[in-house]
Order: structure tokens, then sequence, then C-alpha cells
């Protein structure tokens, strides 16, 4: 690092990073004297007739993938959502999350406007008829709860099929559980085992997907030009967040910078960091010369950095299913993504044609031989043959049809696609077409929202 106040810095931030994540992380098989700990909170939130704080003690707890987090948390969600009349628990608990709902800087413009849902974040895949089910898609975790607190969801899951699509891993959260208080099945994208897993396991109204929300790139906004020149060694497209751990890659590239030439793209937004944190880390680092930051650009100067680069690279340890690699795989870009990523499931979109995982000590020279070799892989061709929106979208028709009529089940649905800032159908045209069932669903809308 250049200087001492700035190795000083980073030095600590490096070793409050590595402590975090040591909890949160590591020897998760030697945890099992803390899992019990927080099982027997989450006991005491139920007795004491706490429900949603039981039930975010017991999500976060579910999400770590400690020894001792998963069997119970499944044996006591499915006790306490099992289907029978007059169900305290689930009413009581609905009803402190409808009531703990309320206007935040993310939904605020929501509560003012409920029909600026539509269709970034929640989006009608099919019409609604006297003879089908209409489907809904809502997509965020964070808006799940909204959907109780300004809808009489009640009344639109019998007539529309509900989808849900979660921000994160650890399907276990209160604002899918919420979901499980209704009669009606409501589908839920589960790509890990773990949470697809949970979700079969408590054997509620909630059914699996094995979807996720980096399904549904508009793979026509990244493209793959084989004419231009991949003169950027590694992109590395994600928030400027602490979770996305710069300071670790830039750790591994200050190593092969002392090796070759080296020229590095990243690519974000602000979230609990900013553009400024991140150029005073690089800086900090000697890596000046070698990275240009660039922030909020549109999909299409996105895919541009994609296809000149060699390699993308992800390097957070926990967060959901990313779409960037798979916007980097439409562009003809390999990914190297950390071991252990999420709860450790290997992918089967990480593989010999589209990249590898990476132990955090090997990461240098794992970048180094895939910059010597990029031209050996093909992501494209897997992901256009495996990953697209229009296998996803067939995935979750035919999970739908096992829960309609015969009659019902022929109505396709439409395709829909995910970008930076919420939802859109692949063809635009059917905005209007859907009209009347957004019409139908504002009807719904609570008188006291």
């Amino acid at each position: 690092m250049k200087s001492s106040d700035s190795s000083k810095k980073y030095f600590i931030y490096g070793l409050k990073r590595q402590l975090v994540e040591f909890i949160k992380f590591d020897f998760n098989f030697l945890k099992l004297p803390v899992s019990v700990l927080y099982n027997f909170k989450v006991l005491y939130f139920l007795l004491t007739k706490q429900e949603h704080k039981m039930l975010d003690c017991a999500a976060g707890l579910y999400r770590t993938g400690w020894l001792g987090s998963k069997h119970f948390i499944i044996l006591l969600m499915k006790r306490l959502f099992k289907k029978q009349h007059n169900n305290a628990f689930a009413n009581q608990f609905l009803a402190s999350l409808i009531d703990s709902t309320v206007p935040l800087d993310n939904t605020k413009k929501f509560f003012d406007d409920p029909a600026a849902l539509f269709p970034g974040v929640f989006i009608v895949l099919r019409q609604a008829s006297d003879s089908s089910k209409g489907v809904l898609l809502i997509k965020y975790s964070y808006y799940f709860p909204l959907f109780f607190k300004l809808f009489d969801v009640v009344a639109i899951a019998k007539r529309y099929h509900i989808v849900l699509e979660p921000s994160w891993a650890g399907t276990c959260e209160a604002g899918i559980m919420a979901f499980a208080t209704l009669e009606e099945p409501v589908f839920v994208m589960a790509y890990e085992n773990r949470d697809y897993d949970y979700l079969a396991g408590i054997e509620t109204n909630l059914v699996p997907v094995r979807l996720s929300s980096n399904w549904w790139v508009d793979h026509r906004n990244f493209s793959n030009d084989q004419q231009l020149d991949k003169e950027i060694d590694i992109a590395v497209v994600s928030s400027w967040a602490n979770f996305k751990r710069h300071y670790f890659i830039f750790k591994a590239l200050s190593k092969i910078k002392q090796q070759r030439p080296l020229k590095v793209s990243l690519v974000g937004y602000p979230a609990d960091m900013t553009m400024a944190d991140i150029q005073d880390m690089v800086d900090a680092f000697g890596l000046t010369d070698n990275v240009q930051i660039q922030e909020w650009l549109p999909p299409e100067e996105v895919s541009n950095i994609l296809q000149r680069s060699k390699i993308h690279l992800l390097w957070s340890r926990f967060e959901g299913l990313n779409r960037s690699i798979i916007e980097g795989m439409f562009c003809g870009t390999p990914c190297i993504l950390r071991e252990g990523f999420n709860y450790g499931q290997k992918y089967p979109y990480i593989n010999e044609q589209t990249g590898i995982f990476s132990s955090e000590g090997q990461l240098a020279a794992n970048i180094t031989h895939m910059l010597d070799n990029y031209t050996e892989y093909s992501p494209r061709e897997y992901v256009m043959a495996n990953h697209t929106p229009e296998i996803a979208t067939q995935i979750l028709h035919q999970k739908i049809k096992q829960f309609e009529v015969p009659q019902s089940a022929s109505a396709e649905l439409a395709f829909k696609v995910n970008a930076l800032h919420g939802m859109a159908y692949m063809d635009k045209e059917l905005q209007t077409h859907f009209d009347g069932d957004y019409q139908f669903i504002l009807s719904k809308l609570k008188v006291a929202s």
C-alpha cells in the first residue's frame, strides 16, 4: 500500500472484515452451541408471544447455515404454520408483520402511488379469466410484506397464482412465511438446495421452484461481438458494498500487478460504500493506474465492458443468485466465483464452458491462469442453451400446471426480464395487454393503506 496511514487504515479494515466473516461463514460445523442458544432465543420469543421477533430470529439463524440451524427451524415452522382453522399464531404473526411495515426510503413512493409497483416490482405473466387463474410475480424480498400491507391478498390469491422471487438466499424469512397464511399454493423461487429443502420440509402451501433471479437476464442487451478487442483483463460488476469484498479483490490484484500488466474495470452503484470509498481503497493498494471505476452505467455500456473483458469476477461470500455473472456469460466472458458462495452449492452454470470456483488463497493464481486461457471458454453458448428467461418461463409454467385443472393449464406465461431497477416484459407491447389485470389488483387496495 502507498502511505503508512493508508496501510494502517486498510490493515485494520481487513482484519475487521476477516473477523466478521470468520464469525458468519467459517467453521460452521463447530457452531452448534451458538445455534442452540439462538434456538432457545427463538423459543423465548414464541413463548412470550412476540411472533414477529421470533420469526426474524429464526430466519437469521436459518440463513447462517451453521450446524443446528436447519432441522429445528424446519420442524418449528412446520408446526406453527400447519394448516388448521383459527391458526392463532399465523394470524397474530401476519398482523404483527403488517403493522410493522411502514414507509421507508425505498418504499414510500409505493405507499403514495401503489400503481408504481407495476410492472417493475409486481408483474402479471398471465391474464386471469373466469376459467383460469392469472399469474402474478412479485420480485424483491423487502416488498413481500408491502403486498400484505397495501392489498387484500386473500382476494388476489383467489384470482391469481402468486410467484415470489426472493432477493437473497435463505427462504425462511418473515416476508415469505406471510404467504404461508394463505390457502392457495404460492410458488417460491428456491434454487439453493437448502432453500428448496426448507420449503418442501415445512409442508405448507409454499411450493419451491428451482429458479432464481439470475435466470431472467435479457440476453438481447448482452451480446458477444467477436470484433471487440478483449483489452480489459478483469471486470467486476457489483454494488459498492462491504459484502462484495473489494478489499480482498484488490489484495489479490496487487500481487498479480507485480508479475504482469493489468487492466481492471469496476462498475457499480452506491450501497453501504461510495465510489469515493472504492477509489480510496484502489489508491491505497497502489492500483490507481490499473483500475477504472464507473457508476450507474446503462445496460448497453455494461455489456460493452463485459464483452471487452477476459474475466468477470464475483467475490462475495453470501447474497442472492447473482445476475451479473450471467450477463457476463451472455457477453462471452467466463467468471470466477468464490468457493463456498452462499451455502457452497456447485451450480451447474459454473462449469468448464463458463468459469470456475476459486478458493481465497488461490484467487491470484486462478486469475493469472484464466487470463492466459480465457479463449478456451464458451459461456454464451452454454447460457443461451440452458439459462434464459424463455427456459425459466417454461420451468415456472410446468410447475404451476401441476396445481391446475387440465382445462386451464394451456395458457402460456409472458416472458419477463430483470434489470437493475426492476422487471419488464420482453415484449414491451404486453404492458397494455394486462391493463385489466392491473386494474383488478389495484381495486383490491385496502382503504386505509
